[in-house]
């Protein structure tokens, strides 16, 4: 009997899939908002990470350990600074926002240093 209804509410729950995908080129509700800004975020980190690699591949063991450093440093920093910029929306539906927001004004900032670094 479970597997009947299972099998008859597939065609819905599929059907409702991408109704769930949001639309960030204009988010309306919050938490798509929330989720497009999450996803900005991955992006950001993403490229980040990439030129990370590819700048540390260019260079010898002791700049390594000492952008590894660096970046770990880094990471703590803008992650604390995103927590105190948005401290006053702590607990609120907005707080994913703007975190993420912030998260991702930082690591695109960073990356671009990393870019600017190599050249």
């Amino acid at each position: 009997m479970k597997r009947a209804i299972l099998i008859a509410a597939l065609p819905l729950l599929l059907a409702a899939a991408p109704a769930r995908a949001d639309d960030c080129t204009n988010p309306q509700a919050q938490q798509a908002m929330n989720r497009c800004a999450e996803a900005d975020y991955e992006r950001a980190d993403s490229e980040l990470n990439r030129v990370y690699k590819q700048v540390m591949h260019g260079l010898d063991a002791q700049s390594q350990a000492l952008l590894k450093a660096a970046q770990r440093d880094w990471i703590s920093f803008r992650d604390d600074e995103c927590k105190y910029e948005n401290v006053e929306n702590e607990g609120g539906s907005i707080y994913p926002l703007v975190y993420n927001g912030c998260l991702t004004t930082l690591t695109k900032a960073r990356t671009k240093q990393l870019q600017q670094g190599q050249n």
